[in-house]
């Protein structure tokens, strides 16, 4: 199948965040297994050039032009983009993306579908989104949920398939690799904690703290910081204010992320909102302990006691209780982190993933090209 994959964030190469890692893997696998992939990102001074692996073709357009002329110009280039290379099926990711998938639609018969990595909590006009989109992918049922209910989005259109990972990177990290980041960074035998993601209020960042604050000083942990973000300065400055500059450690951007799972005891995630949790997924691949919040679609990836600790989003004290238990016992993070391993692979591979979604893309196409022979194909019953 020719697929055109229509993204309309900026892209930075494949490593910002869960949704660039998403279509990364997507693209990669649906080469593999013979499709061919043209891949449409957004224009800006920060994307990054250079062909994806698996990308037959790339282009860059400027999605998020204000004049409303321009943006029938980039309509019109992405038509002729959808001629040339015959695309047979459109998966559009973010809203935007959607937006100039169902124009396409309307225009060339093209079937689409949309893969929502969050709620899109500040696009305008909610309810009239349920009855512009006609088929859409939640990475976790928490998304389906909050788009019923916010959207109005009938419950058939949208079809829930967790993201998956591939394990091979995190499975085959390398020892050494993760000795010199440990080493890099400092620690001895402490027991490391990390929270990888940007820092924003949303990743739980500052509850964290609180929750550092409260655990006793003589616990030997260090705690990681990885990633950057707009509110890395202020959190550093409440680190110093706290004194804890000693127990934690901003490491910045990291790109070999399995060396630093590999080097992590701890993972952890307490967002306040977490519409799916990748990285999650990627310490259970590792076999890494995780405590995390039960935010969003979290207690869809863990189960608590059995493959992970969950606590009570912004709850700060439940978080230092979580981690001097864990910290503790290294009994319990090296059956958690085998429990969670299992679950990773029995739920969460790459491989399921894209079986989900090349399954729905067949019904997808077979049920616009009847609803194109009978007459329906412009009031979304496809």
């Amino acid at each position: 199948m020719k697929i055109l994959i229509l993204f309309s964030h900026l892209w930075h190469g494949g490593s910002a965040g869960g949704a660039e890692t998403h279509a990364t893997q997507l693209m990669q696998e649906l080469s593999r297994r013979g499709h061919q992939i043209v891949l449409v990102t957004c224009s800006g001074k920060d994307e990054v050039e250079g062909m994806p692996a698996g990308v037959a073709a790339k282009y860059e357009l400027p999605f998020h032009g204000l004049n409303p002329f321009d943006q029938i110009k980039v309509y019109r280039k992405l038509a002729e983009i959808v001629q040339k290379h015959s695309i047979e099926m459109i998966h559009a990711h973010h809203r935007t993306a959607g937006i100039f998938a169902e124009c396409i639609f309307r225009g060339r018969h093209v079937p689409y579908v949309i893969s929502m990595h969050d709620t899109w909590r500040r696009a305008p006009l909610k309810r009239l989104h349920g009855k512009f989109f006609r088929r859409l992918i939640a990475v976790s049922a928490y998304i389906k949920r909050e788009m019923e209910k916010q959207y109005r989005f009938s419950p058939e259109r949208i079809r829930v398939i967790h993201n998956g990972v591939d394990p091979a990177p995190f499975e085959k990290a390398s020892r050494e690799e993760a000795a010199q980041f440990r080493k890099k960074n400092g620690i001895e035998d402490e027991v490391v904690l990390s929270l990888i993601a940007r820092v924003t209020r949303a990743k739980g960042h500052y509850t964290l703290v609180e929750a550092l604050r409260l655990v006793p000083r003589e616990l030997k942990l260090k705690c990681l910081i990885v990633g950057e973000g707009k509110e890395k300065q202020k959190l550093q400055q409440i680190v110093s204010d706290y004194g804890l500059d000693e127990k934690v450690r901003f490491t910045g951007f990291e790109a070999n992320i399995p060396a630093v799972l590999q080097a992590t005891d701890i993972m952890l995630l307490p967002s306040c909102q977490e519409p799916f949790g990748l990285a999650l997924v990627e310490a259970m691949l590792s076999r890494t302990a995780v405590i995390a919040s039960d935010s969003g679609a979290i207690p869809e990836i863990i189960t608590h006691e059995q493959d992970g600790l969950l606590f009570r989003a912004s709850d700060a004290a439940a978080l230092a209780r979580a981690i001097q238990r864990l910290v503790a016992d290294k009994g319990l993070r090296q059956r958690l982190g085998e429990e969670g391993y299992r679950t990773a692979h029995r739920r969460f591979l790459l491989t399921r993933m894209v079986d989900d979604i090349e399954d729905y893309y067949s019904e997808i196409v077979f049920a616009a090209t009847g609803a194109r022979h009978h007459g329906a194909i412009a009031t979304g019953d496809y």
